[in-house]
């Protein structure tokens, strides 16, 4: 059943827009290589691996809700839809960030939207982030979170025959699904507890982060080209630990395949 979100529910929850957080933190080596080696990125000869930014500024300890994220009511309002993602982002790399050397965080609300449809109730977040570095602006990098109800159960995808081909392709396992959670400080059940994820949420496996699945499709388009200064992504479809993703490039962009064809994170980089 859909929670009722009603107008005041939403007016009470975008009184969170507008405050931003500042946070400085040292950018500490061993955070970005745990990061690079949870992708299978060999930072020694390929530098700075794709994303590892996410490795930085992780959240403080803190009280956590039953699925795994940061309690609400902090930094994010107290929405009462029950499930909470990672829908995409769109990102700007306007220097190299530099380890072992301290830096600036900003992170601020911009927005929320309450949608309506054929779909159910879905509340779209907009996070601005700014990393800041020797007084310059280094990176840049607008989040959009979901919010939703709970959802039927989702299959697990079936292989398609032929299967998919591209440009590469890797296969998640709960290892590497451990060792993102790890290295983002990403508590989500879903990643790391089947049994939640299946029972509780429906998905016939563990899920495979988003931005972990971004930034191999990232990295793939780096090996050839060298660092992005720019890269957006959408997470479209989930992907489950054990089954192959394939990288694509395409003449609009890129994207990564799950086993059964369908498209399951799209992008542009440049």
């Amino acid at each position: 059943m859909t929670p009722h979100v009603s107008d005041a529910d939403l007016a009470h929850w975008q009184s969170w827009i507008g405050k931003p957080e500042w946070r400085e933190d040292m950018l500490h080596a061993a955070d970005v290589l745990r990061f690079a080696e949870a992708l299978g990125w060999d930072a020694e000869h390929l530098g700075w691996p794709p994303l590892g930014h996410l490795a930085l500024f992780l959240p403080p300890p803190g009280p956590r809700g039953v699925d795994g994220h940061p309690a609400r009511g902090g930094f994010y309002p107290p929405v009462s839809l029950p499930r909470r993602m990672f829908a995409g982002a769109e990102m700007e790399f306007h220097r190299p960030l530099i380890a072992g050397a301290p830096a600036m965080q900003m992170r601020v609300l911009e927005a929320l939207d309450l949608k309506r449809g054929k779909s159910g109730t879905l509340l779209l977040g907009r996070v601005r982030i700014q990393i800041w570095q020797d007084g310059e602006i280094a990176l840049t990098e607008v989040q959009t979170i979901v919010w939703r109800a709970a959802g039927d159960p989702v299959p697990l995808p079936v292989p398609a025959s032929p299967p998919p081909v591209g440009d590469a392709g890797f296969t998640p396992d709960a290892v590497q699904l451990f060792l993102f959670s790890a290295a983002t400080a990403n508590a989500h059940r879903i990643h790391y507890d089947l049994a939640y994820a299946q029972g509780e949420e429906g998905y016939p496996g563990l899920v495979v982060h988003g931005p972990l699945v971004a930034a191999q499709l990232l990295g793939a388009w780096e090996r050839r080209n060298g660092p992005a200064k720019r890269f957006a992504f959408k997470a479209v479809a989930p992907v489950f630990a054990g089954q192959k993703v394939v990288l694509q490039r395409k003449d609009d962009g890129l994207a990564a395949l799950r086993c059964d064809g369908t498209v399951a994170i799209s992008a542009e980089v440049e």
